[in-house]
């Protein structure tokens, strides 16, 4: 059933308000009508199960008629911090890793990264692409967008453990997984990897440095195998129990 996350106003009196923009989606791309059931979320881990009562182009409504505990987040806090690289590699992390499980994007400059801060539009598209995997991928809640900051700011704001894959380190990833808890701290460094004093900076700071093999892998890639293999020792791909 398709969802839809909607801000915490829209819900009132038994009713659901949705947007114009979820509107034109329901009629033009999944071609509902009024009688349809949707699933809304709040963004409080709630669901609400919702009778689509009218869809026209200024907004869709519905009743609700139950709801539930929402389902879909993992079992903690990952937070993944990476330094801004070329656009659609850097959406492609954040639509990929809302359907792994991260919880919460944190863009860095470092001192390789090419990229500036994103403008408003830039932001806005980032967003929206979270919004729409975590609707995709039927999270409770949406991941967490945090504005751009530092490297040594991304260092000071860790909770947890934290990660940090370096070409040269000695400790491999698999010798760190047996270990892992939440909440989770990931650090993913630009195109050419971090400088030699962020290495420093990250170890002064107690993130365990890790390798990710024998190949040099692009900083997107290296941020999903991270996050991957991290969720999955996390026990995230266990099997479901069934009720």
């Amino acid at each position: 059933m398709q969802r839809f996350f909607v801000p915490p106003p829209a819900i009132r009196d038994g009713k659901v308000i949705f947007s114009a923009g979820q509107s034109r989606q329901m009629r033009q791309v999944l071609r509902l009508q009024p009688g349809a059931e949707v699933l809304a979320l709040d963004n409080s881990g709630v669901c609400y199960w919702v009778h689509l009562v009218s869809i026209t182009k200024e907004g869709a409504e519905g009743l609700i008629r139950r709801q539930e505990a929402a389902t879909g987040d993992p079992g903690g806090d990952l937070i993944l911090n990476l330094a801004l690289i070329r656009g659609e590699r850097f959406e492609w992390v954040l639509q990929k890793g809302v359907e792994l499980g991260v919880t919460h994007f944190q863009p860095m400059l470092t001192q390789r990264t090419v990229r500036g801060a994103p403008g408003e539009q830039k932001w806005r598209r980032w967003q929206r692409i979270i919004q729409e995997a975590a609707e995709q991928c039927q999270r409770a809640t949406l991941p967490k967008l945090l504005p751009p900051c530092s490297f040594p700011q991304a260092l000071a704001a860790a909770r947890g453990q934290a990660l940090m894959p370096v070409v040269a380190a000695r400790q491999p990833l698999t010798a760190m997984l047996h270990n892992l808890q939440w909440p989770l701290t990931l650090y993913v460094g630009p195109e050419g990897g971090f400088a030699a004093a962020e290495v420093e900076l990250a170890q002064d700071a107690g993130v365990h440095l890790v390798g990710l093999g024998r190949r040099i892998l692009r900083s997107e890639t290296a941020a999903l195998v991270l996050a991957t293999l991290a969720l999955q020792a996390l026990g995230e791909f266990d099997p479901i129990p069934l009720p």
